[in-house]
C-alpha cells in the first residue's frame, strides 16, 4: 500500500502520535532523564534498559513500577533488588542494597562501578549525594543544578545516615 506525501505511514494511529521507527530503535537519557517521557510502564521500561545497554550496563533488568513524575523503576542486579527515582530534568535516586556479598551482583559489578557507569556513560554528570537510608539502602543522588538546596534538606535529619557531598 502507497501513501501520498505528507500522509501518515501507521493509518491505525492518528497522524499526530505517528513517531518515526528510529525514535524506539536507541535510546539514551534525553529520552526518559533530559525530557519527560511517555507515561507508558512499557515504553519507560525499554528506553531504560535500552540506555543501560547501551552504556554497556548489561548485568541490570530495569522493570518501570511507576510511569508518572516521580517516575521509578525496579532494576534485578543478580540476586539484588536497585530502585531507581526521578523527575525529569531535575534529580535521579539509586538505591541499592547497603551489603552486597561476592558474587550477588552479575558480571563482577559493584555498587561503585554502577554509581560510577550512570555517572559517566548514562546521565553524564557526577553524582551528587550519598547517604544511608531507613531501610538499610544506600541512596546516590544526581541534581541537574548543582545539589546545594538538596543537601541542606537533608543534613542534620534522623533519616538521612551519614549523607556525603560527593561533588561541590
Amino acid at each position: 500500500m502507497r501513501y501520498a506525501l505528507g500522509e501518515p505511514t501507521r493509518p491505525w494511529l492518528p497522524y499526530h502520535e505517528t513517531r518515526s521507527l528510529t525514535d524506539y530503535m536507541s535510546s539514551n537519557a534525553a529520552g526518559w532523564f533530559y525530557q519527560e517521557p511517555e507515561h507508558n510502564t512499557y515504553f519507560i521500561t525499554e528506553r531504560l534498559n535500552g540506555t543501560f545497554w547501551q552504556a554497556r550496563i548489561v548485568g541490570l533488568y530495569w522493570r518501570c513500577i511507576q510511569p508518572e513524575p516521580p517516575f521509578r523503576a525496579q532494576g534485578l542486579a543478580g540476586k539484588n533488588v536497585l530502585e531507581m527515582e526521578w523527575m525529569p530534568n531535575q534529580w535521579l535516586s539509586l538505591k541499592v542494597p547497603q551489603t552486597t556479598a561476592e558474587g550477588d551482583m552479575p558480571d563482577g559489578m559493584t555498587v561503585e562501578s554502577i554509581v560510577e557507569s550512570i555517572s559517566k556513560r548514562v546521565l553524564g554528570m557526577p553524582a551528587d549525594l550519598r547517604y544511608g537510608d531507613s531501610e538499610g539502602r544506600m541512596v546516590y543522588e544526581w541534581h541537574t543544578g548543582d545539589g546545594k538546596h538538596r543537601w541542606g534538606e537533608i543534613q542534620g535529619r534522623a533519616g538521612f545516615l551519614q549523607p556525603t557531598r560527593l561533588k561541590k
